[in-house]
């Protein structure tokens, strides 16, 4: 301070500085609140993520299909995170087990691909050297929506209405769950209901009534119905999903194809039909967490040019058609992509001709729509290795497959560049197909 000062400049530079002072300490005291808050945010997403991921790898060890039920809860109470954890398991870790893989079978598949019928109806797809899965996909879709617009072609009703998908099983011999009636009446679907006429023709409970026009998850358009009771109980709810879902269309969220693919779902007539359960030899084995029968195997087999390459179980672990069982639920197989050979608790499916069945039923269906590649699901019953059915297909499939999909998409595309296949002569839209 200036000796020359006065007592009252002394007073105002004290004052000054000690405004000073709390201001420096005022904005440090901001600061590591800021720092605190941030850190607490941060911890909070962190701790959600790494419930999430520990929930999920709980799950994979519990019953068969309770994963999928648990993912749907998840997705659905935390989707930003649940979204983060499903990156973690696309890191760009190698699958060197799959690039071996694909290795091995690229020559069985070319050759299964000059030996394929296709319909004319799939051969439309404008695919290209290095694309990727989905990219593909999305061609398959722009293929679709061309015809659909050039001619009015709907065969992609074979999935996206579920009801035609039920016809083509039917006229095909393939196997499936017991479908008792279809409407294609809002107002006949209600009279039945009213009328007791649904209890009166369904023999086994649970029982799903889904809108046929609706197949996508994102929808919602599956209501299940556990007990004769419970039809009655909740008829006023189900009257609110008939009446809500009638008018409802698809939104194949966060797909690439989505803009085209929700104008052909758009094109759909409303349908409905209701369903049993799919009949185990033990008898029900299942109980039904929102739209997920926990306890039955359901398995997802991935079929290119009229053959299995692979079957995926509950999104954790894939059977390979050599023999191999590769297990995802770790962390090692997850997320690093290394997995190791599955064990005792689904071995068994491969080793008493459960999975037989399943490369038997799909390859079946896929010869007999003409398809070059399709997703087929389908039923296990424990208890009979002969006795699988086929749940639902899918044409367009965003399914996990750790890699995988990064060969088969080669093979998918080299016999539709090189036109390796056989093309079959047909003016019969595919959902009308019949085996002879």
């Amino acid at each position: 301070v200036d000796s020359n000062a006065n007592s009252g400049e002394v007073c105002l530079y004290t004052i000054r500085l000690n405004q000073e002072q709390v201001c420096t300490k005022g904005l440090n005291m901001l600061k590591t609140a800021a720092l605190v808050a941030i850190s607490a945010v941060a911890l909070y997403q962190v701790g959600i993520a790494v419930y999430i991921f520990t929930t999920l790898s709980i799950h994979s060890q519990g019953e068969f299909g309770s994963i999928m039920a648990v993912v749907n809860d998840l997705r659905f109470q935390y989707p930003v995170h649940f979204e983060m954890v499903n990156r973690v398991t696309k890191l760009p870790f190698p699958n060197n087990s799959a690039k071996r893989y694909y290795e091995e079978q690229k020559d069985f598949f070319l050759k299964a691909a000059e030996e394929f019928e296709i319909h004319p109806y799939w051969a439309d797809n404008n695919a290209k050297e290095g694309m990727g899965f989905r990219e593909v996909v999305t061609e398959r879709v722009l293929g679709m929506y061309r015809q659909f617009q050039a001619t009015g072609r709907m065969d992609y009703r074979l999935e996206k209405d579920r009801c035609a998908m039920i016809e083509f099983f039917r006229n095909n011999n393939i196997p499936h769950p017991a479908v008792k009636k279809m409407w294609y009446s809002k107002e006949a679907v209600i009279e039945d209901l009213k009328s007791g006429a649904i209890e009166k023709m369904v023999d086994n409970f649970p029982i799903f009534l889904k809108a046929c026009h609706l197949t996508q998850q994102s929808s919602d358009g599956t209501f299940s119905i556990k007990t004769p009771a419970a039809l009655k109980d909740n008829e006023e709810n189900i009257l609110k999903f008939i009446n809500h879902r009638w008018g409802y269309r698809s939104r194949d969220v966060d797909r690439p194809w989505q803009d085209k693919g929700d104008k052909l779902t758009d094109a759909l007539t409303p349908s409905y039909e209701i369903q049993e359960p799919f009949m185990q030899t033990g008898g029900n084995q299942m109980h039904v967490e929102g739209r997920v029968a926990v306890g039955l195997i359901e398995v997802r087999a991935e079929v290119m040019w009229g053959k299995v390459y692979l079957v995926n179980l509950d999104a954790t672990t894939i059977f390979r058609r050599d023999g191999k069982i590769e297990d995802y639920t770790s962390f090692m197989g997850g997320v690093l992509h290394m997995p190791p050979e599955a064990g005792k608790r689904v071995s068994w499916l491969r080793d008493e001709g459960y999975i037989d069945c399943v490369i038997e039923v799909s390859e079946r269906l896929a010869q007999a729509a003409h398809i070059e590649y399709v997703r087929v699901d389908v039923f296990i019953d424990k208890g009979d290795p002969k006795n699988c059915a086929v749940n639902e297909i899918s044409l367009t499939s965003g399914y996990v497959y750790y890699g995988h999909e990064e060969r088969m998409v080669n093979l998918w595309i080299d016999g539709l560049v090189n036109k390796r296949y056989k093309v079959f002569e047909t003016d019969i839209p595919v959902h009308e197909l019949k085996s002879a």
